[in-house]
């Protein structure tokens, strides 16, 4: 029977021997090594091998909480014993903590009478508080065992509980008749290098190598999916000839919605879709001059919103709603600047979130200005930029945004599927008047969460968060996804 070097190393180990854990082969052999050797002598009947699975507990988050600061029950314990009894007292010194510390009283000699704790001798729940404790110490060593996790297993965070299948292996009767001088070391070539290939010659003896047999398998480092579909996204935008834009995460209502007149008691601006932070922000007095003006009367040809303006509200603090609030800052700062700029950046709304919304997701914004830039640009570089990543059959519908005019939705074919992709429209007057701003600029946005579930195929947008390990290691690599 022809064997490799590791095969005999571990039949000699093995040799009258019973079964021997996996686990304690590894200390011994090298482990890719060893579990090859099992898998072939497997085949040849040589060892039997019997799977079980194995519960291992280790000490929880709330089970490490209690042992530094002291169960419930042991609390509730040192303040009955220091004279505290009354339960609206207890509250006010425990909280939350009070109702655990109760159920685990009532288990141990203890009632409330007329809204007082009453202990009827305290050996006992003293000796349930030195089992649990004892118990937390052989969770957090690694030594719990099942009995002892019944007594935890109840309290939620107390203890981890993981299972995981351990192999055991011994020889078989054949493997034990085996003759040791069989069981000799041979020079036979176990591993191919440049070296041996450069070399060979038939004197020179190549182990066998079965390629359907195990092997661990090494997945590759990779960029999380939703940090690679925004570089493609990105590639596409520069490769249009656009200029990439960074911005803050915290803005003013100043910039995120004034500057774009979005009167102050438009419906975006409640608590129900902004995230506002405490503070206010400092703004610019002639900015400030310029945007109460359009707002309460308007510019030639507009009446504006025909409200009291409040700087107030303006300097208040919170997470932008959009990025356009970096494309609006650019423009007023570049005047009389025709330009072609992009941004792709995280956004927060206040929305509820379930398989299709986010708080805080990605969008893309393109935007164009010039002279030249009308309405029909628009619909061209839409068709254009939702043609490079993909997405087909564009087509369009009169929508309402504060800040644009025309505005419109946009909605396609991405990947077989329907859906609607983002806004876009013409800035106002409103908005570029106020700077001296005398072209147009066209603009559209879109999220790309919902692209991306489409090429991911997933149901759940919150998936692409999760953070789930084996998700992000056996995700398929989008380079090249829009091709």
């Amino acid at each position: 029977m022809e064997l490799t070097n590791g095969e005999k190393k571990l039949i000699r180990y093995l040799k009258g021997k019973g079964y021997v854990a996996a686990d304690d082969l590894f200390k011994v052999f090298e482990k890719n090594e060893v579990t090859s050797s099992i898998s072939w002598l497997r085949e040849k009947k040589i060892v039997n091998v019997i799977e079980k699975p194995v519960t291992y507990y280790s000490i929880g988050q709330e089970g490490e909480k209690v042992l530094s600061s002291g169960l419930p029950e042991e609390n509730i314990l040192r303040l009955y014993a220091s004279g505290k009894r009354s339960l609206k007292e207890l509250e006010g010194l425990m909280g939350d903590d009070l109702r655990y510390a109760l159920a685990q009283l009532f288990r141990n000699g203890g009632r409330v009478v007329d809204g007082m704790l009453v202990i009827d001798g305290d050996q006992k729940i003293k000796d349930h508080i030195s089992k649990t404790r004892n118990a937390l110490e052989m969770a957090k060593r690694g030594e719990l065992n099942e009995q002892e996790a019944l007594l935890l297993k109840p309290r939620k965070g107390f203890i981890n509980e993981k299972v995981r299948m351990e192999r055991s292996v011994k020889l078989t009767a054949l493997g034990e008749q085996i003759p040791d001088e069989e069981l000799e070391e041979s020079s036979g070539i176990s591993q191919i290098t440049p070296e041996i290939i450069e070399k060979f010659n038939d004197n020179m003896i190549l182990r066998p190598y079965d390629p359907t047999l195990y092997a661990p398998r090494y997945l590759p480092g990779k960029i999380h999916p939703l940090s690679e579909f925004i570089e493609e996204v990105r590639e596409v935008m520069l490769e249009m000839g656009f200029k990439e834009l960074k911005g803050q995460l915290v803005e003013t209502a100043f910039w995120n919605m004034d500057m774009l007149f979005i009167p102050q008691n438009h419906p975006a601006r409640d608590m129900q879709d902004t995230f506002y932070l405490n503070g206010t922000g400092e703004l610019d007095p002639s900015q400030v001059k310029r945007v109460k003006r359009v707002h309460e009367r308007g510019i030639s040809g507009s009446r504006g919103w025909q409200y009291k303006w409040s700087r107030e509200e303006a300097s208040r603090l919170l997470l932008r709603t959009h990025t356009t609030v970096n494309t609006i800052r650019y423009i007023v700062e570049h005047p009389t600047e025709e330009c072609k700029i992009f941004s792709v950046e995280k956004i927060f709304r206040r929305e509820n979130m379930d398989a299709s919304h986010l708080a805080e997701f990605a969008q893309v914004e393109g935007v164009i200005s010039g002279r030249g830039v009308t309405f029909g640009v628009l619909m061209d570089t839409l068709e254009t930029f939702y043609h490079r990543i993909g997405v087909k059959d564009i087509r369009v519908k009169p929508s309402y945004f504060p800040y644009t005019e025309p505005s419109l939705e946009v909605f396609g074919t991405f990947r077989g599927k329907d859906m609607e992709l983002g806004g876009a429209g013409m800035f106002r007057p409103e908005v570029l008047k106020p700077w001296g701003i005398k072209y147009n600029v066209a603009a559209w946005g879109l999220g790309l969460e919902r692209l991306l579930m489409t090429v991911l195929n997933l149901d759940d947008i919150r998936d692409i968060y999760r953070n789930d390990l084996s998700f992000l290691k056996e995700r398929r690599i989008l380079k090249n996804l829009f091709e």
